[in-house]
Order: C-alpha cells, then structure tokens, then sequence
C-alpha cells in the first residue's frame, strides 16, 4: 500500500485503495443514515409524547392522519388495545361514579350524574366497541378521551340535556374506520 505525497498536499490513496475507501466511506454513510433513521424515530416519538394532548385536539377536529408524521403516530399510539381499554376503564368508572350517591371526598370533577344515566346505554356500547378485536377510528377514540379529560366537556357540565348524549354518539360514529370525515 503506497502512498502518493504531493509537497504542501494531504495524502491521497492511490487508486488501488480508492475501491477500499469508497466501499468504507459506503459503509460508514449506512451506518450514519440508519443512525439517523433512528435518530428522527426517536425525535419523532418524543415529539408525539411532548405534544399528545394538542395531537389529539387535532385529530378530534378531523385533521387527517396523512398532514404530519406526529399525527399519524400518534394515531397508532390511540388506536392500540392498551389506550382503547383505557378508555373504556374511564367510561366504566364515569358510569360507576353516576350511579353512587354517596359523597366522596376527591379532587377529580365529578361527572353529572343525570346526564350520564341519561347516556347510559351508549357509554355502555362504546365501551364494548372499544374493547372489541375490530379496528377503530382515530378521530373517534381522540373525540372520547377529549370528552373524559376536558372537565368543561357535558360529561361534567351539561348546558343543555342533550348535549352529552349527542357528543357521545358523534364520537361512536366517528370510530367506525370508513367514516371519512374531511
């Protein structure tokens, strides 16, 4: 392995050695780009963990899954077994609270018990689609888990009788998967 020296100039392989260095300089810039890969996953999945509540605002709104990268991640984070049967725990619990009376000391907002006797029988199916094998929406689960987390949403404030009740069957039609909704 010789190497060519030029006065004043770095030294250079000689052609015998460009084919190696091209194949390392090839196998480095792998390297480097699934590190990178990776690198931009990891980015991406602090990202959608930093922002998921503004995420899921959006995705209730109807954004579409296909506007960013976070969007679409964070549709799969939602739409999954373990978020789902989050959900449909919050809905037996919001029920379970509805139907004691007994006056607790807590610092959650309690739910408005008329309301959600009221929507009883669709609090009930959502929970049973949501813990169903068959895929869901993510509009549809983002729409349930603004409702059971915003303590101004008519699970906890109804302004009219109705609102609850209506709220709760647009979020049940929105987990349908082929429920466009642009």
């Amino acid at each position: 392995m010789s190497v060519t020296e030029n006065p004043g100039s770095r030294a250079r392989p000689t052609p015998s050695q460009a084919s190696v260095w091209s194949r390392r300089d090839r196998a480095r810039w792998l390297c480097v780009r699934a590190l990178a890969s990776g690198w931009r996953r990891v980015r991406l999945g602090v990202i959608v963990r930093w922002q998921a509540a503004r995420l899921d605002c959006d995705l209730a709104a109807g954004v579409s899954l296909r506007s960013t990268d976070a969007h679409a991640l964070r549709a799969v984070k939602i739409t999954g077994r373990r978020r789902r049967a989050k959900l449909a725990d919050g809905l037996a619990r919001v029920l379970r609270s509805a139907s004691d009376s007994r006056p607790r000391l807590t610092a959650a907002v309690p739910p408005d018990h008329r309301a959600v006797l009221a929507a009883r029988p669709v609090i009930e199916a959502l929970e049973r689609r949501l813990l169903s094998p068959e895929p869901v929406a993510a509009r549809g689960v983002a729409m349930l888990g603004e409702l059971l987390v915003e303590p101004t949403s008519p699970l906890y404030r109804a302004r009219d009788p109705g609102a609850l009740g209506s709220r709760l069957r647009a979020a049940a039609a929105a987990l349908e998967p082929g429920v466009r909704w642009d």
